[in-house]
């Protein structure tokens, strides 16, 4: 029965301490949420005739468009796979996930935020997204504007090059 007190009470001391790192670890991100997240001063792009010329198949074109360049950046941020966010001859021309993503950024440099500015439809195939970065290097912030093209193709919106 001893046993059985002494066990019981060692898993409530387990308890109470996991809920006392799982609450730190909410303050923290919590804190980390409150702290550093970027507001939206004013808006880009904001033209009520524009938007309102805009099919409903380009405002879906528009918005994969750029989930398909935020998904890239975040992948480059990751380290992970950058080649299946571009279009097949931007990925011949670079031959490989890590020389492609060294094309766009350095790799000491870590993107920390990134949001598009402005666009063109180009052509019926054809996006040109005007995007910021915020980056880190060598201990400073940085913003960096860039443009990037898009082609559509049978799998979707991907990056064919930046200007």
């Amino acid at each position: 029965m001893k046993h059985r007190w002494v066990g019981l009470a060692i898993l409530c001391a387990l308890g109470v301490f996991g809920r006392s790192a799982r609450g730190q670890t909410t303050e923290q991100k919590s804190f980390e949420a409150k702290m550093f997240s970027i507001e939206a001063i004013s808006h880009f792009g904001k033209d009520d005739h524009r938007f309102a010329g805009l099919t409903d198949a380009q405002k879906r074109s528009l918005v994969e468009s750029r989930n398909n360049l935020i998904a890239m950046l975040q992948a480059i941020r990751h380290r992970r796979d950058v080649t299946r966010y571009a279009s097949r001859e931007m990925v011949r021309k670079y031959g490989s996930s890590t020389a492609l993503a060294a094309s766009i950024i350095d790799p000491e440099t870590s993107i920390l935020a990134a949001g598009v500015s402005d666009f063109a439809l180009v052509d019926k195939e054809t996006i040109k997204l005007n995007f910021f970065a915020v980056l880190s290097s060598e201990g400073n912030i940085v913003i960096s504007g860039k443009a990037a093209v898009l082609k559509e193709t049978d799998s979707g919106w991907r990056v064919s090059g930046f200007e």
